[in-house]
């Protein structure tokens, strides 16, 4: 391509991570927070089971998983654009014929295809497209996009609490349906110059020690995050606390989630990669251990919740910025696939397990699992940076 080419390139970034921004912020509230939201209207209305909709939500976590491997390696073959507006569409589809379904049944086996959905449109794919295309200034693009994704909780619940109140679960879900419609039509076209990046002979994915370290570590930090945000509530119910003070999960992480992206945003870009994910990983370990040292105090679970939030949400900008120096960029799509699937199981299996530990250790043997999953993170972040080479260069500060 010639410099009139690149030229136009650069002029589009801006708007191009933008609008990635609004459709990410759009399909996360449709297809991701919806189900939880929408969780007690639906049991309500139909009689069915809230165990059986929270297991159905858990199932579309491994659906996802299970899918993000094939959905990176279309996104290497070329087709990250495509895919993504064909599973937006599927997936805003598939809400409208869910709205028709009486059989919980029948509801939950399509429910659970829209975690394919999730698979071909949430964060992963944007990530590669953005990193394929913007290359070393690709850390602004992703922080920016995360920071626009994380309002989807500030979305999603305040508008499901105001439009239950006059309109029935079908309705809703309606509404949301015609907005992942509408995400889909913000998603940015690809220009010619990253089109022709399409790979005619993809080859093995080279997955080597780095991205497996980087899977397993970021893992990790997943695992013990899902452990606190379905174990909380329960152990603060536990301390006969009040139910106000078991909401706090809910009420507090998405803020500090954003907030935790908006500082990376203003000094992530003058930090070394490596010093900050040890940084990130350490941080990861004082939830846990404070509640361990010093109890379930009103204002420790505050200040616990928004450093919890604040690390996931600079976790969720590192993860595939890390991924990028250690995977060759025509396999950038897969490679995020396969690390996103390491993570979406760990996910998945955080309430069991937390439930297990809780009720044969009680809350300190908990805390004392998530603080030890942590440090696992932690651990295997050093080796990561000191004893694996990168494959590149890109990304190498943010």
């Amino acid at each position: 391509m010639g410099s009139r080419s690149t030229s136009t390139i650069a002029k589009a970034l801006p708007p191009y991570v933008a609008a990635h921004g609004a459709a990410q912020l759009l399909l996360w509230s449709a297809f991701y927070y919806l189900l939880p939201a929408l969780m007690s209207q639906i049991a309500d209305q139909t009689n069915w089971p809230v165990v059986h909709l929270s297991t159905t939500f858990s199932v579309v976590f491994l659906a996802w998983a299970a899918s993000a491997p094939f959905a990176g390696w279309l996104v290497d073959r070329g087709y990250g654009h495509a895919m993504m507006r064909a599973g937006g569409l599927l997936g805003a589809l598939l809400l409208v014929v869910l709205t028709q379904l009486t059989d919980r049944w029948l509801f939950s086996g399509l429910f659970v295809l829209l975690g394919c959905c999730m698979a071909a449109t949430l964060y992963d794919p944007c990530f590669a497209l953005i990193l394929r295309r913007m290359k070393d200034k690709a850390a602004n693009g992703v922080a920016t996009v995360t920071l626009i994704a994380g309002f989807a909780t500030l979305l999603t619940f305040p508008a499901v609490s105001i439009l239950s109140s006059f309109l029935s679960w079908q309705e809703v879900m309606l509404v949301f349906a015609a907005g992942a419609a509408a995400g889909v039509v913000l998603l940015p076209k690809e220009p010619h110059a990253v089109e022709e990046q399409r790979v005619v002979a993809v080859g093995k994915l080279d997955f080597g020690a780095g991205p497996r370290l980087i899977a397993v570590s970021f893992g990790m930090t997943m695992l013990g995050h899902a452990i606190l945000l379905f174990m909380l509530p329960v152990i603060v119910g536990g301390a006969d606390q009040g139910s106000s003070a078991a909401l706090l999960a809910l009420s507090i992480l998405g803020p500090a989630q954003v907030a935790g992206r908006l500082i990376w945003r203003a000094y992530g870009g003058h930090t070394v990669t490596a010093f900050a994910a040890k940084i990130l990983f350490g941080l990861f370990c004082l939830p846990p251990l404070l509640l361990l040292l010093f109890g379930l105090s009103n204002w420790l679970l505050y200040a616990v919740l928004l450093l919890q939030g604040g690390c996931y949400g600079i976790h969720t900008i590192l993860r595939p910025l890390l991924a990028a120096r250690h995977l060759p960029s025509s396999q950038i799509g897969r490679g995020l696939g396969v690390i996103a699937t390491v993570g979406l199981v760990m996910m998945a299996l955080g309430p069991a397990l937390g439930g297990l530990i809780w009720s044969g250790t009680g809350t300190q043997g908990l805390l004392t699992a998530v603080l030890l999953v942590n440090l696992v993170g932690l651990a295997l972040v050093f080796v990561l940076f000191h004893r694996t080479p990168e494959k590149k260069a890109a990304c190498s500060t943010m």
